[in-house]
This record gives C-alpha cells, sequence and structure tokens, in this order.
C-alpha cells in the first residue's frame, strides 16, 4: 500500500473517531438548535438514528436532499421511479426543518404516491447512529443530492452492501483546488458511489481531474416543479399594483440592495408610479437593509409600499409568489459588490415567465446561464441593470419574447427526469 493511499486511510479513520469522541457533545448541541427552532423537539432522536416510524414492507428507495432547493428538484425523479414500478417505497431524509414541512406539503397534494413516502431526518455523521439508521431502514438504494458527503453514512451504506448514488453531483473550481491536497482521500470516499451523475459538464470535469467516474445528463433543478404561491394573494397584489410599472430584485445579497435602491431612483424619473420589490435571499437581514438604504415597507410588518414605490419583502418562501407578479426579474448574489457572488437558479423565475437579468457572477451556475444565455442579460451595474429595466418596461412584446423563449428552453428538459430515475432504478439492490 502507497503512502497516499495510507494517508487516506488515516484521514478518514480519524473522522471516524472524532465522531464517536464528539457524540456526548451532539447531544446538548442538538438540544440547543432545537431552542433556537432549527430542530423539532419531538423527532430529535432522528437526529441521532433513533426511528420514529414503522418501516414500510418491501424494497425502499432512500433519497437524501439537505437544503429546500435539493429537496424540490428529487420530487419528480420520485414520481418517475414509481411510474416504472407503483410499488415501491421512498424514504426522503433532510437536514433542515424547513425541508421537512416541504416534503410534507408536497406528497400531501398526491395522496396516493403520499402511501408511498416517508420523511426521517438525517442522522448526524457519529458512526453508531449512522449503523442504527441504516441497519434499520436497509433501502436497496441510496440516493445522495449535491455535495452531502458524510463519510461514515457512506461506510454504513457500504457495509450493509446499500448501493449508492451521487446526482447533481458538484465540485465548483474553488471546491476542487481544496480536494486536490486530498486527492487520494478524496477518490478513496468518492468511489464508494456507484455512480456519480454531475450536475454540469465542469463539475463531471473537476470529479475526473480527482480519478473520479462521473456521467452528465444534466441539472436537476431544471426539472423541479414551480415554486408554490398563494393564488388568493397574488390576485390581491395584481389587483393593488394594477397598470403600475413593477419589478423585480430577488434573492439580493448584502450590498445588491444599494445597487438595487440606486438603479430605483434613477427609473424613477422616468416611471413615477415604479414599484420595485426586493426579496432579501436572507430575510433576516431587513434591519442591515433598512440601515443602509433607508426606511421602506416591509412585508414582513404587513406594509405595502408607499409612494416612493420600494417595496422590502422580508418573507420566506414566496419568491413562487413574486415570479407570478413580476415578469421582470434580477436575480441576486451576482453582482460585482457582493462578497463571494456565485449567482442563484435561474430555472425558478425561466418556468414562471419571467424575463431575466442576473450580474456577472454567477459561477456557481455557469451550465444553468449557458444553457439560458440567449434569454437572460447580465447587468453587471447599475447603469446597464436602469438601461435593461427601462428597456423592458417600455417593450412588453420583447420582453414577453423574452419570457416565452425561456419557458420553450425549461420545456425542452422535461425528460431529464425519467433518464435519471431509470438510470437510477438499474442500480437497485
Amino acid at each position: 500500500m502507497s503512502f497516499h493511499s495510507q494517508r487516506s486511510i488515516v484521514i478518514l479513520t480519524a473522522w471516524k473517531v472524532i465522531a464517536t469522541m464528539l457524540q456526548p457533545l451532539l447531544k446538548p448541541y442538538l438540544w440547543y438548535r432545537c431552542k433556537k427552532g432549527k430542530e423539532i423537539k419531538e423527532r430529535l432522536s432522528e437526529r441521532m438514528g433513533v426511528v420514529s416510524l414503522p418501516r414500510k414492507s418491501g424494497g425502499i428507495i432512500h433519497f437524501h436532499a439537505a437544503s429546500v432547493g435539493e429537496v424540490i428538484s428529487i420530487f419528480p425523479i420520485i414520481t418517475e421511479l414509481y411510474k416504472i414500478e407503483p410499488r415501491q417505497k421512498f424514504l426522503v431524509t433532510t437536514g433542515t426543518v424547513t425541508s421537512s414541512q416541504i416534503v410534507q406539503q408536497y406528497f400531501s397534494n398526491d395522496p396516493e404516491l403520499s402511501k408511498h413516502v416517508q420523511h426521517q431526518f438525517i442522522p448526524l455523521d457519529v458512526p453508531k447512529w449512522v449503523e442504527r439508521f441504516v441497519s434499520f431502514w436497509q433501502p436497496s438504494l441510496s440516493i445522495i443530492v449535491e455535495s452531502e458527503l458524510w463519510p461514515n453514512l457512506i461506510d454504513a451504506f457500504n457495509k450493509h452492501q446499500v448501493p449508492i448514488a451521487l446526482i447533481n453531483a458538484r465540485l465548483s473550481d474553488r471546491s476542487f483546488t481544496t480536494w486536490h491536497r486530498f486527492q487520494r482521500t478524496a477518490f478513496a470516499l468518492l468511489s464508494k458511489f456507484d455512480w456519480i451523475a454531475a450536475r454540469s459538464l465542469q463539475d463531471q470535469y473537476n470529479f475526473e481531474k480527482l480519478g473520479v467516474k462521473a456521467t452528465y445528463l444534466g441539472d436537476i433543478k431544471q426539472i423541479a416543479p414551480k415554486l408554490a404561491f398563494d393564488m388568493q394573494e397574488l390576485n390581491c397584489l395584481r389587483e393593488l399594483f394594477k397598470n403600475k410599472p413593477i419589478w423585480l430584485a430577488a434573492s439580493t445579497h448584502a450590498t445588491e440592495e444599494i445597487v438595487i435602491a440606486k438603479a430605483h431612483e434613477a427609473l424613477k424619473t422616468k416611471w413615477p408610479e415604479l414599484i420595485t420589490i426586493i426579496v432579501p435571499r436572507h430575510p433576516e437581514r431587513s434591519k442591515e437593509i433598512i440601515e443602509q438604504i433607508g426606511q421602506m415597507p416591509q412585508r414582513s410588518l404587513n406594509q405595502l409600499p408607499d409612494e416612493k414605490g420600494l417595496w422590502l419583502c422580508d418573507t420566506l418562501g414566496e419568491l413562487g409568489l413574486f415570479y407570478r407578479l413580476c415578469d421582470i426579474v434580477f436575480i441576486g448574489n451576482s453582482l460585482d459588490s457582493t462578497s463571494k457572488g456565485g449567482g442563484h437558479n435561474p430555472f425558478e423565475p425561466a418556468k414562471l415567465h419571467c424575463a431575466m437579468a442576473s450580474g456577472n457572477q454567477i459561477h456557481n451556475f455557469k451550465e444553468a446561464y449557458r444553457l439560458l444565455e440567449e434569454v437572460v442579460t447580465i447587468t453587471p451595474n447599475v447603469e446597464s441593470l436602469v438601461t435593461w429595466v427601462d428597456e423592458m418596461l417600455r417593450d412588453p412584446q420583447k420582453r414577453d419574447k423574452y419570457a416565452q423563449n425561456a419557458l420553450h428552453i425549461m420545456d425542452q428538459q422535461s425528460q431529464l427526469a425519467y433518464d435519471i430515475a431509470s438510470h437510477l432504478y438499474s442500480l437497485k439492490a
């Protein structure tokens, strides 16, 4: 055995030892998270691998998706797997309270499929806890989404001879630089997967540079269901803003709101009744935003826009509402002013008939923006943003053409869910 191979074993073994030693401290940590509202008290034991549901009979396919976006993206794949085998059972694990609520909400709309789906919180990566989890559920296949690489959980699946797949696998250039320093360890961990489906061609290339085989079929966020919304609320807002020019700055990050406010002021000289809606990615930043650009009505306080026209919609889970309300959308986390940038998912507004713009810092969604490059306008600064919004407001036909073309591109991706589901089904033990 080479020195590098020995070192990779040492690193993975060290993680196992450290996780075991930390076990007594993790229980109070979970209780702390519970007090902060980040865990559900009645289900805290699930985070230690103690199940709270009886196992349904028959083969179970396990999906693990950490965040809300990842959870939403697996729903079409579960539906396709269910079509392939109507007796198939599913276990979905998540790491956040919000994600668990999304799972329950989505499947409650399909009573028949919901009988086949169970949800649990994923246990923390402590050997004893993940062993308890895997030995109870004994899935015929485990599917991990994006980058949830927990060594002890992966080891437990291998020990129980459970095939595992990594779908929408992410390995950005920045992450590759880190992983490359521990290439043997990365290879030792990733080679335990039976199938890796990369999120993009660049991610696939980075995996293969590590010596790991990966395929590329497409980004599963392309096929995620449209974001949910409240129809009654949408009708109320449409009536409120009837005949008024309106646009949306979605998922903004620190300092981007300053640029949006400047754009709003410039546009107000041409469009006196303009409504500019700001939806920050993290609503808890509302105080910081107001300190930076001044007082404005907040949706979280049930306030409506005043004569200034700026409206801070600092609420969670309402992007689906605002994408339907506004067909002129700037997608945040993409301007040079942000600390890291990287962009956000453009597929969500593309599916909802929106003309879209973004800054030029979109490295986390390169493939998505490449797919949509003909329908997304890059506006790297306030001047270009003002020009674009003004053009979209002045030319409804052009705006509609961009939105329709985006919809057409998204419709062409509908086969992806079936392609991924078919390959996954072939991996079952």
